[in-house]
């Protein structure tokens, strides 16, 4: 049977000056090693030296599974000599006239998915043993996600159609840049079919009569901050209480 192995866990840290989003990472070892999403070049090196750890370069991967095209999932294509890449053909298209609204596909993405050697991909395919294919549209109109029989049990890898825990306790979205109604189909879909989820920015966990139950621990240390001084402009770091988390829509006028 196929193994899922993490490889960089997802964040996403907001702040007042915007947000830091690190995607998940994770590698499916079977016939074929298929490492879902490549993350952004902030997180290079570091996805590098996972790998490493694992035993495993990037030029040991036959396949890279795209949940989706937004910058923070494809940015580290270019790693990978060896791979195709994996896209939805909606979200193929998508990328080529984008939505204003939509931030996370800026107009240079079609350009780079382009110059890559992309297989298309729908509901139902298997793309190894016990790797199948499912289609999860809303977050994005392409968003897909991949189900893994493991001997843990059956695993979703679904990146931000299930973006963090919290959307598989409320059944909804976190973000949307596409349908709210599809988005929130697609997570009902994901839970209705899976025993552990993988979403896009948390980690792995199990849901067990409705609560949360992690498989991983987790920690990120922040460096570089600007200190406190004396005098005019000596404002250092504050920390707040975040809001409480609701659906953010940026649809397509």
């Amino acid at each position: 049977m196929p193994k899922v192995e993490t490889v960089l866990q997802g964040f996403t840290v907001s702040t007042d000056q915007g947000r830091v989003g690190f995607c998940s990472v994770t590698l499916i070892r079977g016939s074929r090693n298929i490492l879902v999403d490549a993350a952004q070049v902030g997180r290079r090196q570091l996805l590098q030296q996972r790998l490493a750890a694992l035993g495993a370069s990037p030029r040991d991967i036959d396949a890279v599974f795209l949940t989706h095209a937004h910058w923070d999932h494809i940015l580290n294509m270019d790693l990978f000599p060896n791979a195709e890449f994996l896209i939805h053909p909606a979200e193929r298209e998508y990328a080529k006239h984008p939505h204003e609204g939509d931030w996370a596909t800026p107009k240079y993405t079609s350009k780079i998915l382009e110059s890559y050697r992309l297989r298309e991909v729908k509901e139902g395919q298997e793309i190894d043993d016990g790797v199948r294919v499912i289609e999860t549209p809303g977050h994005t109109p392409g968003s897909m996600s991949v189900l893994v029989e493991t001997p843990q049990g059956r695993a979703a890898l679904c990146g931000d159609t299930m973006h963090n825990s919290w959307s598989a306790v409320s059944g909804l979205p976190l973000l949307v840049f596409w349908d709210v109604e599809r988005a929130k189909t697609s997570i009902r879909k994901i839970l209705d079919r899976s025993d552990i989820i993988y979403p896009g920015h948390d980690r792995p966990f199990r849901l067990v009569a409705g609560r949360v139950h992690y498989l991983e621990r987790t920690g990120i240390k922040i460096f570089g901050l600007p200190l406190s001084g004396d005098g005019e402009g000596s404002q250092g770091i504050s920390y707040g209480l975040e809001p409480p988390l609701e659906t953010m829509a940026f649809l397509p006028e």
